[in-house]
């Protein structure tokens, strides 16, 4: 399974797109004319809960790449840890039990698919 790539969600980077979804959906709600309904039935869809260390360990066995990496840039060094993730390969969404940000974010994989540039 290590061709697999499956969604992550990372610090920060979680924060801010989750900040912007809100922002859109709120504002987006309060004008007249975007008003809609979209329904969508998942099949099969498995939903583990699990500690962060274990969820690592987890991301690693169906990766085969680190659950935590460091970047250099110019405004310096940064740690990134995955928080959460969807497996594709066998619908399953993995997360921290009480996660609802990571949960929520993941589980719009899940519905919608990829969505972060690769």
């Amino acid at each position: 399974m290590n061709n697999m790539q499956p969604s992550i969600i990372i610090g920060n980077l979680g924060r801010a797109i989750a900040l912007s979804a809100l922002t859109l959906l709120l504002f987006g709600c309060l004008s007249p004319g975007s008003r809609y309904y979209e329904r969508h039935q998942l099949k099969d869809l498995t939903v583990v809960f699990l500690d962060q260390d274990s969820l690592r360990g987890k991301y690693m066995l169906l990766s085969g790449r680190p659950a935590t990496s460091v970047h250099t840039s110019a405004s310096g060094t940064g740690m990134q840890t995955v928080k959460g993730f969807f497996d594709f390969e066998t619908n399953t969404l993995y997360c921290s039990k009480m996660d609802f940000e990571v949960c929520g974010h993941e589980l719009h994989h899940a519905i919608i698919g990829h969505f972060h540039p690769d």
